[in-house]
């Protein structure tokens, strides 16, 4: 007589069906958890609360605070979406090969070439008016992740309205008088080796920013620019890689999921940039450190992320100030640092602002930005060249 053994394995999809079978029975456990106590339940008790929506309103909200493990409830079954139907979510496009694409990228905008232009037209002016005071202003445009990798996007395809926005921006700057990075054409020759930039977040990797940092000084040379204070600087790598979640991952509302509910994270042995030698420069003279600084960069999150400031130094052989913010878009940062006695008193050589593609063709009423914008940030035409 043969003995047979029958191994089974669970799938995705029957293991995601099993979680959602789990999340259901779960959730109706939590309800009732939170209907014993129906005393401490507040109810709008007349007869035109009920008829306006609020005794339900009301209810839902207080089943919703009462909830204890709401958080990871919600989690499983963004997880169990992702691994059934492949979604990400309203904010998140799934990719193939664990690759995920930030939806904004992806869509189309409305009026997208009058406000590009409408934008453009005020980094030109920002242009001007930094020259005027002595100040070369260098724009690297960061092209979109989505369309570095569109190879890897579910259609394999970047969208045909986006399709000439990278190039057509940069021969407008150009036209416009802005000094402008190609940081486009280095990134997709690197990325045809090595990963530059994160999976599951949507800016560029170390290995990404290190190119970035790369072009730019390239540029720097192209164009016969010399720095004043020059110095030399070593970027070091930690020995262990660490799983590094992006904000994709967050986006998605997997952050509190198991691993087996959500992508896998991405491997990355963080790296730090030091100078060779002690800095000369002098006490901080402001919010963002001492005037001395040769470079200012200021821009968005890509700056804060990958090492950009450390490698930008490393290739330019300069201290960098790094003026970016987290969620800044498109100026807020810039304007800050504008604004700021650093600036103000004792302006840099060189300013590189890192602007993202994807805000080119946004409206530019969805940023802070008035009609009075540069004369705010002190960048009338009355101000003197420095000397």
């Amino acid at each position: 007589m043969n003995t047979h053994m029958t191994t089974v394995i669970l799938r995705p999809a029957p293991l995601a069906g099993m979680t959602l079978v789990l999340v259901m029975l779960v959730g109706l456990w939590q309800i009732g958890a939170a209907l014993m106590h129906w005393d401490a339940l507040i109810f709008p008790r007349t007869w035109l609360d009920f008829r306006e929506g609020r005794l339900t309103t009301t209810l839902e909200k207080q089943l919703d605070q009462k909830l204890p493990m709401r958080a990871g409830l919600i989690a499983a079954a963004n997880g169990v979406r992702y691994l059934l139907l492949q979604a990400g979510g309203d904010q998140v496009q799934v990719g193939r090969g664990g690759w995920l694409f930030l939806t904004q990228e992806l869509q189309p905008d409305a009026n997208a070439s009058a406000n590009q232009a409408e934008r453009l037209a005020l980094i030109a002016q920002v242009s001007g008016a930094l020259q005027r005071r002595g100040v070369h202003l260098m724009v690297a445009l960061v092209p979109d992740k989505a369309r570095v990798y569109a190879p890897f996007l579910v259609r394999a395809c970047y969208p045909a309205w986006h399709q000439g926005r990278y190039g057509t921006a940069m021969t407008a700057l150009k036209t416009l008088g802005v000094d402008t990075v190609d940081l486009l054409a280095p990134l997709k020759e690197a990325a045809r080796t090595q990963e530059v930039y994160y999976r599951t977040d949507t800016h560029w990797n170390q290995t990404g920013a290190q190119v970035a940092a790369g072009a730019v000084a390239k540029h720097f040379v192209a164009q016969g620019l010399t720095l004043t204070d020059t110095s030399a600087w070593t970027s070091t790598q930690a020995p262990v890689a660490h799983e590094r979640n992006g904000d994709l991952i967050r986006l998605m509302g997997l952050e509190p999921a198991p691993h087996w509910l959500r992508p896998a994270p991405d491997l990355e042995a963080p790296q730090h940039t030091v100078a060779n030698s002690p800095s000369t420069a002098g006490p901080a003279a402001s919010l963002f450190g001492s005037s001395a600084t040769p470079v200012v960069l200021t821009g968005t999150s890509y700056s804060l992320r990958g090492n950009f400031q450390g490698h930008l130094q490393q290739a330019l052989s300069a201290r960098v100030l790094n003026a970016a913010k987290d969620g800044a878009g498109f100026v807020q940062a810039t304007g800050d640092y504008l604004n700021d006695e650093a600036f103000q008193t004792d302006p840099p050589q060189v300013l590189v602002w890192e602007l993202p593609e994807r805000f080119l063709t946004l409206p530019l009423a969805t940023d802070p930005i008035g009609p009075d914008w540069l004369a705010k940030h002190q960048l009338g035409d009355s101000r003197q060249p420095r000397p």
